[in-house]
């Protein structure tokens, strides 16, 4: 194989982010482009295979980018530049207008939005630890991929296709492998900043690199550091108002205001419908000064949009060179995570609070001395303003260790083993949280230094009196990942066509989650929040694989691939897989594949503990109708039964090169690729709540508990309704991947590349539901890079494009979104490379999502404003 072949289907992985540089084969023994000599290449593993080879172009579809490509696209985050891949789709989780959700400052990828827990993240290809919360609904397992070292990075692998015939669980959507530096030989650094134009948010960070070897032993070590300033969603335009009345959508601000609005008063004749509030704080209020009507409150004035974040760690790769034919490697990395992000304060709506009322919830009492209306008041609704805003203050630090020998038994065989452990501990201090029943005693009135003190919800209030309802809430998480495995690749024998190559292996995994939160989380009793559970649960895996690589002809290979897995928490599963690679001709590759891949019950599914809550409206039963309307005991947490979800995943493909030959054309890289691919999923993992359980008794009656008959009944009255998860739902996944590459060295102006790729969901039905272009799920996206690069100088630009997708709520779209990211570097003075760029160059205001309470829908869309940034890297 010569070199000119190898690059040439290298390129064609990298369809979705470019370097200003030209591309170079990230893989042992490969050579640039602009060499046509033959050599002799080593052999490597490739995602998607465990088989080592020297042909980087698998049957499987890969997306590979490098550690220039990562650089290219103007991203600081990992995140944030997988996130721009076409194949992502779906609500993905970004640190971005996170302030109320379950993991505040994550990062996560939705790829095809089959889920973001259905993709399986790689670290050196292992395993790598999800983050300690469960995101989502609190019950998804993801991956934050803030924990990534990203000085460290030397690339990463993208399987578009499911994987877990080889892999095991999560391999659902694909996998992302990302590959850490290993070999590095010198020092180098750098250094840059960076801010939004109209606004600060400025970020700094840096990193140095020292690699080494001495005798038989080689070092590689990374340290790296970044911090940005928060931005509040008032410092854009587009965020700046909960009220999307202008523009086609809803006004969503609260009803609870900084100045307390009451319902429910007996008085008609002053105050028409039953409401109050004052226009301006009272001190002392009194009937005479209330107003007969609503304020609202804009939330968004005091919400976070961007984090405050600080991120800094070390990651080590040693070898160690036992034999000629043995090695001893280590791997040690750690890093922290601080993100600090704001949300509005604490809305008080005392309908839904724990309290003294004889509906067991919050009153404001007519005996307070601030409650001028003559009764109790069971409807209040108040912005908590002065105990200042909830904050989460989140602290994650992943620890990692590897330890493992590998060696060769002779030039066809190699083998590896390694143990691993590996976590994620996660601290939120959720700060300015108020307690229900402190609330309470407060409205009541509370003793505080010998005091009698109340709590005032139309004016101002004693300190001491907001200090006595408020404080921390912390909550506690880990998610720990121990393993050890075994594995020998080689090749058996020679067939007609070629050596028949084959891998197996064996892992022993354990997986530990404990979410740990307060009494206060347990009981419900964090006034503007509902009941929570803990989670403490562990499962132990034992798999075994194998996979061979069988060439049938000269220009057909065929990959076979089958995992067994024991699992401790539900039983065993066998995932098989076959693929085929044809190249009838050196422009054309036609590959195919079928696979069933699997995604085990996400821990807290399983072991999250059970809660007891009431069905917020009253429902009838529709075998009792004689019975009046009631509120329903609803019974939820975790459900031991689950089972696996199943993925069955077929893919096709094409790749065209059609001036392969021709090696004077300026074409002869022009690269064209189609891929087809279609998940069919059944036993997917969902919860009703008790209205769908009883509007559909004929699927779901099995999850209805009724008490015994009375004398002469048939059916007796509903006890509980069982809403824990349960496998009961289904989808189908139908898409087209397109992508285009061209590379070409002009003898006079340089290099220039080009990168398209485009993916475009042709259907996806949940529940036999369409959701292609409907909310959060657009049928098309792509990207775009043009690249340039002669001499010391260097320019490239970036393009990402959404497409438009239908409002949730209201009639039209959600519209495209562009957005387009340069930058220059240049490399000729000093060993230095100083590179300037801006993401967003043309700052377009991501496209309004009117049913959104921020008017973004920051899952699907990049609201980033206009940000430009500097790096200055030095080479020792």
């Amino acid at each position: 194989m010569n070199n000119r072949s190898s690059w040439k289907v290298r390129a064609l992985l990298t369809l979705a982010v470019a370097s200003p540089v030209p591309y170079t084969v990230a893989q042992s023994g490969s050579l640039t482009p602009e060499s046509d000599e033959d050599v002799k290449l080593e052999s490597f593993e490739v995602t998607g295979s465990r088989i080592r080879r020297i042909d980087a172009e698998t049957p499987q579809p890969v997306v590979a980018i490098t550690r220039a490509d990562f650089e290219a696209t103007g991203f600081t985050s990992v995140g944030d530049a997988l996130r721009a891949l076409p194949i992502v789709s779906g609500t993905s989780l970004t640190s971005i207008d996170g302030g109320t959700s379950f993991t505040p400052g994550t990062n996560s990828i939705n790829l095809r939005g089959l889920g973001n827990n259905n993709t399986l993240v790689l670290v050196n290809g292992r395993r790598a630890a999800p983050y300690g919360s469960p995101g989502f609904n609190g019950f998804q397992v993801v991956f934050d991929f803030n924990s990534i070292p990203t000085a460290a990075i030397e690339s990463i692998e993208v399987l578009k296709d499911g994987a877990s015939a080889i892999y095991g669980s999560d391999a659902v959507a694909g996998v992302v492998d990302i590959r850490l530096r290993k070999d590095y030989q010198g020092m180098s650094s750098e250094l840059s900043i960076g801010n939004t134009f109209n606004t600060d948010s400025f970020e700094k960070g840096g990193f140095v690199i020292v690699g080494a070897t001495a005798g038989k032993a080689s070092v590689v070590t990374t340290f790296d550091w970044r911090e940005r300033n928060a931005m509040y969603a008032r410092d854009n335009d587009f965020t700046a108002s909960a009220d999307g009345s202008a523009v086609g959508g809803f006004d969503q601000r609260s009803s609870a205001n900084v100045i307390a609005n009451v319902r429910g008063l007996a008085d008609r004749v002053t105050f028409p419908a039953g409401r109050a509030t004052f226009a301006t704080p009272q001190t002392n209020p009194t009937l005479a000064a209330a107003i007969p009507t609503n304020n609202f409150y804009n939330f968004q004035e005091d919400s976070g949009f961007f984090p405050e974040t600080r991120s800094f760690g070390f990651y080590t790769r040693g070898n160690y060179e036992l034999t000629e034919m043995l090695n001893f490697f280590t791997e040690v990395s750690f890093r922290r995570s601080e993100v600090r992000i704001d949300a509005a304060p604490t809305p008080l709506f005392a309908t839904n609070e724990n309290g003294d009322s004889a509906s067991g919830t919050i009153v404001f009492p007519s005996t307070n001395p601030y409650n001028p209306f003559g009764q109790d008041i069971t409807d209040l609704r108040w912005r908590m303003l002065a105990v200042g805003n909830r904050v989460n203050d989140v602290t994650s630090d992943v620890p990692r260790v590897l330890v493992g020998l590998e060696g060769e038994i002779n030039e066809n065989w190699s083998w590896e083993t390694a143990a691993l452990y590996t976590k994620t501990q996660t601290t939120n201090t959720n700060q300015g949280t108020v307690f229900d029943n402190l609330t309470q005693e407060a409205f009541n009135g509370v003793v505080i230094e010998g005091e009698t003190l109340y709590l005032n919800p139309f004016g101002p209030n004693d300190p001491r009196v907001l200090d006595y309802i408020s404080g921390e809430n912390p909550n506690n998480d880990t998610y720990e990942i121990r393993s050890v495995d075994a594995s020998v690749s080689g090749l058996l024998f020679d067939l007609p066509a070629g050596p028949l190559g084959i891998a197996a292996g064996v892992e022993a995994r354990e997986e530990e989650i404990q979410n740990i939160g307060t009494i206060a989380n347990f009981t419900g009793n964090v006034v503007g929040g509902s009941s929570g559970a803990n989670t403490f649960g562990s499962r132990e895996v034992f798999a075994g694989y194998v996979e061979l690589a069988v060439p049938i002809v000269e220009q057909v290979e065929v990959q076979l691939a089958a995992r067994y897995e024991d699992y401790s928490d539900f039983g065993t599963t066998t995932k098989p897989k076959v693929a085929v690679k044809w190249r009838p001709l050196p422009e054309l590759i036609l590959r195919a594949s079928y696979g069933e891949s699997f995604l085990a019950p996400n821990l807290p599914y399983l072991y999250t503990t059970q809660s007891v809550s009431f069905s917020p409206q009253f429902l009838a039963d529709p075998l009792r109708p004689q019975d009046p309307l009631n509120q329903v005991r609803q019974l939820g947490g975790g459900n031991p039964g689950l089972q696996p979800e199943e993925t069955d995943v077929t893919y096709a493909g094409i790749v065209v090169s059609p001036f392969n030959r021709k090696r004077d054309s300026i074409f002869r890289s022009l690269t064209f690729t189609v891929d087809f691919i279609e998940f069919d999923q059944t036993n997917l993992i969902d919860s009703l709540d008790a209205a769908d359980i009883l509007d559909n008794l004929e699927l779901y009656g099995d999850l209805v508990i009724r008490n015994a008959p009375a004398p002469g009944e048939t059916v007796g009255t509903i006890s509980s309704v069982i809403t824990t998860f349960q496998n009961l739902a289904s989808a189908k996944y139908i898409g087209y991947d397109f992508g285009v590459t061209w590379d070409h060295d002009f003898d006079t102006v340089g290099n220039f590349r080009v990168n398209l790729g485009a993916t475009l969901i042709d259907s996806y039905t949940f529940e036999g539901f369409e959701q292609a272009g409907t909310w959060s799920v657009p049928e098309w996206r792509g990207t775009a890079t043009v690249a340039w690069r002669r001499g010391d100088w260097a320019a490239s630009t970036f393009v990402t494009y959404v497409g438009a997708y239908e409002q949730q709520f209201t009639e039209g779209d959600v519209n495209e979104q562009w957005l387009i990211n340069p930058q220059v570097a240049y490399s000729g003075f000093a060993d230095m490379t100083i590179t300037l760029g801006v993401r967003n160059v043309f700052d377009k205001a991501p496209p309004l999502d009117q049913g959104s309470t921020s008017l973004i829908n920051a899952g699907v869309n990049n609201p980033e404003p206009a940000f430009w940034y500097l790096r200055v890297g030095k080479e020792f």
